[in-house]
């Protein structure tokens, strides 16, 4: 490799890339035959088994050769396909230990521009443990990057996760968050923040999903629509999530045309921000349990939706 990875830019990939052991991203289950094989035999195993290449072993395991895709090829076109594989399969077999970094099965892959290496017990051994190609790579940084993933998203919810006589007393906890009009940069915090609260709680998924919904669409339209307003959130003596949305905007002059889907007073300035699709009032509506809207022209919009924190909808 030529300077993949440069000194000012080290990214999470390039620390595990160091650290994972080729014997925890290999395929264990060797697909293997002996020299006396056929190509023909390989050939309808490769085919089986959507693999392009096996390794030649002995009996005792150790390995004497490698038969690839492209040996099965050249056999096709010379009529030889029916013939042992002793005479013909590759000798020259490049391997890795199985204790080593998956960087140098990359360094090897790259190097000899192949697509599988034969993954030994150790570096003086011949004895064959696995195969590792670049998809088990991928699949095992894939595996490694989701894990290292929820751990921070579960170290992120303890940040809000209330001590457990705070829990108790969660009746009496109000959030309140000030939600400034036509302030794009920090829209969608408060309904994150609420988010990470619930989960801190032990709300179930789904219901911490749609309290998360309404507080988004209650905040976007305050943003969206308003000179500026509020959101509280708190939990009543019912167990309910009550959501209120306050703003200092115009009002409504019809709520019901307001909550049809699609239906949306937008300004082309906010529609070309990608906003505005007339989603948000009946996308509150149909993730409450309970939903009430009040609105004039002078006291502006008020919005109260409630969640039953023990019922799924």
């Amino acid at each position: 490799m030529k300077n993949r990875f440069s000194k000012e830019k080290i990214t999470l990939v390039n620390e595990l890339i160091y650290e994972i052991k080729i014997k925890d991203a290999m395929t264990r289950q060797l697909i293997f035959f002996d020299k006396n094989a056929t190509f023909r035999e390989i050939q309808l195993k490769l085919k089986a088994k959507k693999i392009s290449g096996v390794p030649i072993l002995n009996k005792m395991k150790d390995i004497i050769g490698i038969v690839s895709i492209d040996d099965v090829i050249s056999a096709f076109d010379k009529n030889y396909v029916d013939q042992r594989i002793a005479d013909y399969m590759t000798k020259k077999v490049f391997t890795v230990p199985q204790n080593f970094s998956i960087i140098s099965a990359i360094h090897e892959l790259e190097k000899h521009k192949i697509g599988r290496l034969p993954v030994t017990e150790s570096p003086n051994s011949k004895k064959i443990v696995g195969i590792i190609t670049i998809s088990d790579i991928l699949n095992r940084l894939l595996i490694e990057t989701q894990t290292i993933a929820e751990k921070i998203e579960e170290e992120e919810i303890k940040k809000y996760q209330l001590p457990e006589d705070l829990i108790k007393n969660s009746l009496k906890k109000v959030l309140k968050f000030d939600v400034k009009g036509d302030d794009f940069d920090n829209a969608g915090q408060a309904a994150s923040t609420i988010k990470k609260y619930f989960k801190g709680l032990g709300a179930d998924k789904d219901i911490t999903r749609r309290i998360a919904i309404i507080c988004y669409e209650a905040e976007m339209n305050i943003c969206l629509h308003s000179l500026g307003g509020t959101i509280v959130v708190k939990i009543d003596e019912n167990q309910n999530a009550m959501i209120c949305a306050h703003d200092k905007g115009p009002g409504i002059p019809d709520i019901d045309l307001a909550l049809t889907p699609g239906y949306t007073t937008a300004s082309e300035k906010i529609r070309a921000l990608g906003f505005g699709a007339g989603m948000g009032l009946p996308n509150i509506k149909n993730f409450a349990d309970e939903f009430e809207l009040k609105s004039s022209l002078i006291s502006g919009t008020e919005l109260i939706a409630k969640v039953k924190l023990g019922v799924k909808k």
